[in-house]
């Protein structure tokens, strides 16, 4: 399942940052995904419970979280840098929202009702860690605009 849901998580965040953000984003391999564009990131994760039970991340470094804020405010960063600041958190949420509906019901089909916890900033420490309760852990990378994106879907047992 997790090859899988590899491909379909690709394609959604694809899909859903160029529709929501007007971001155009190319995936990225493990080895040669530059973490040091992370190093200030902000991280937003939420649950899943319906026919399968899990958790979607999505981390980004502080300047690619400033362009989500004002691309989908409508604003121009350098112009109106405490608008995109006071924003930037809710904006990455919003994206983590869009992205984990979108993909479960590409994943699982439209049938399938899901239940979704609002979406919360913490800290990115953790997403490395491999979850011992996971029926599958899939993490992808992505460059946008000279920034990096990674998206990390656990679905559990």
């Amino acid at each position: 399942m997790s090859g899988q849901n590899a491909i379909i998580l690709d394609g959604v965040c694809k899909m859903i940052l160029e529709e929501l953000a007007f971001l155009f984003c190319e995936s990225q391999d493990a080895s040669a995904f530059d973490y040091n564009q992370i190093h200030d990131a902000h991280k937003a994760s939420m649950l899943f419970t319906g026919p399968k039970n899990g958790k979607c991340e999505l981390a980004a470094g502080r300047n690619l979280c400033l362009l989500l804020a004002s691309n989908m405010l409508g604003i121009e960063p350098d112009e109106d840098q405490a608008q995109a600041e006071a924003h930037a958190d809710d904006a990455l949420k919003e994206a983590l929202n869009v992205i984990c509906g979108r993909f479960l019901t590409e994943a699982f089909g439209e049938e399938a009702v899901y239940s979704l916890t609002a979406p919360v900033i913490g800290a990115i420490n953790d997403l490395s860690l491999v979850d011992e309760n996971a029926e599958s852990e899939t993490m992808l990378f992505f460059e946008t605009e000279g920034y990096c994106l990674i998206v990390k879907l656990t679905v559990y047992k």
